[in-house]
């Protein structure tokens, strides 16, 4: 490069500063030639966050731009803000590509200067489902600054101020680790008061392959589903396997037929041999409610002083079936029970089946209509003994009247087989002893 043609580059630079040098000298002030904010942002301390967390980050902001050429005259003067300070600044954080929820709204810092810094605090929530990696967070920054001055007259300065919305990305870290999906749930006659099974299939959708792991449920809130045996060995868990999982359970007999929650999570071991438990997810298990019978009401009478076989119709009225029901009913004062119960079979929703009972009444029973307690005993799903809810079987006793009253009166039956008796010997012996007349 020869001197002439350096001596053309900087000829044009010599010039205006040479301008900007008589401008000066004839008034007074400053004059920046150049300069701006440069902002630089980051997470102040860790970075690293976990599926299903909610933090408080805080990101440090710190002001990087200098102010390059300054020109004043010896005796000062009034000048504006420094070109490099950002004046009113907003930080307004945003989710970006990252799976997260900003909590906190835009928040006003004030005024940066050049080599100064700010602290803001922002709280997010990382998504539960989130999969592990390194994301940005959107920062937005937005100021004022001082764009340029102009001196007017012998004392006036115009100060020009510009606005700038800049943005800024913050690497945000979200930790690999096992996170669950239950796709379908399975309840095998699950009714209230009894126990049985619960089966699930489970995917790991998280980054990590869990070691040693063991799948989980747990009693929902006030949820009448209670696990017996709630820990299920899966082992190798790698992203994007499916394993089912069967838990038993106990359902509280105030239980109706409805949805209740239970929540299903998995515990394993990481590359580093910490035991986590991945985070809970909440899932729907049918309840089928109570198993109900019902007895269908028909006449049923007995006299007193006797003792007779009743039949009794029973309907399945739940919504599961009943395996060797067998009925019983309950003989009290003024009855007495010679057998009091009848097997049933299997029941299906809906079955219905008669039952055979012998009772007798005592003599003196009031007449009236009676209730006799009943229940029914059966085995369910899980081959486990249950017993319903008691019921009633309504009887009337009843006394015998007209000839029916004789007939089983013993007294009075003795009385006339006693006359008939009494009457029979009296004709035969009358006629034995009855002279014969003399043939003519």
């Amino acid at each position: 490069m020869t001197t002439e043609g350096t001596f053309r580059r900087i000829l044009p630079v010599v010039t205006l500063v040479l301008a900007l040098l008589t401008g000066i000298v004839a008034g007074s002030g400053s004059l920046y030639l150049s300069g701006a904010p440069d902002l630089v942002a980051a997470i102040n301390g860790t970075n690293e966050f976990s599926p299903g967390s909610e933090q408080d980050i805080v990101i440090h902001v710190r002001n990087t731009g200098v102010d390059e050429v300054k020109i004043s005259q010896p005796d000062g003067g009034a000048s504006g803000d420094p070109p490099s300070t950002a004046r009113m600044v907003t930080l307004t954080l945003l989710p970006g590509n990252a799976p997260v929820e900003i909590k906190t709204n835009s928040q006003m810092v004030g005024d940066i200067a050049s080599g100064k810094e700010v602290f803001s605090t922002f709280s997010v929530h990382v998504n539960k489902d989130a999969a592990g990696g390194t994301y940005l967070l959107p920062l937005l920054a937005n100021y004022t600054y001082l764009a340029s001055e102009e001196k007017v007259g012998s004392d006036s300065v115009i100060f020009r101020y510009n606005t700038e919305t800049v943005r800024l990305d913050l690497p945000f870290n979200v930790r690999d680790e096992v996170i669950i999906a239950v796709h379908h749930v399975i309840a095998e006659d699950l009714n209230a008061g009894g126990d049985g099974y619960i089966t699930l299939s489970i995917e790991n959708t998280g980054t990590l392959t869990g070691n040693n792991t063991i799948a989980r449920i747990f009693q929902g809130d006030a949820s009448p589903i209670v696990p017996i045996d709630g820990r299920v060995f899966i082992g190798s868990f790698p992203p994007g396997t499916v394993e089912t999982v069967r838990f038993k359970v106990r359902v509280d007999e105030k239980a109706g037929e409805e949805q209740y929650p239970i929540h299903v999570a998995v515990e394993y071991r990481d590359q580093s041999g910490g035991t986590l438990l991945s985070p809970a997810v909440t899932t729907g298990v049918q309840v089928v409610g109570k198993t109900g019978f019902t007895v269908i009401e028909k006449p049923l009478l007995i006299y007193q002083d006797s003792h007779e076989i009743i039949e009794v119709e029973y309907e399945n009225t739940g919504a599961t079936t009943v395996y060797s029901a067998q009925a019983r009913i309950s003989a009290v004062d003024p009855f007495v029970a010679y057998d009091d119960t009848s097997f049933l079979g299997d029941l299906a929703p809906g079955d219905k089946a008669v039952a055979q009972f012998e009772i007798g009444v005592d003599k003196t029973a009031t007449i009236k209509e009676y209730g006799l307690d009943t229940e029914i005993r059966y085995r369910d799903s899980m081959d486990a003994n249950r017993i319903s809810d008691p019921m009633q079987v309504s009887i009337s006793v009843r006394e015998r009247t007209g000839v029916l009253r004789i007939l089983y009166n013993p007294v009075l039956m003795s009385i006339i087989i006693g006359i008939v008796i009494g009457g029979v010997y009296y004709f035969y012996v009358h006629k034995r002893r009855k002279p014969e007349r003399p043939e003519e």
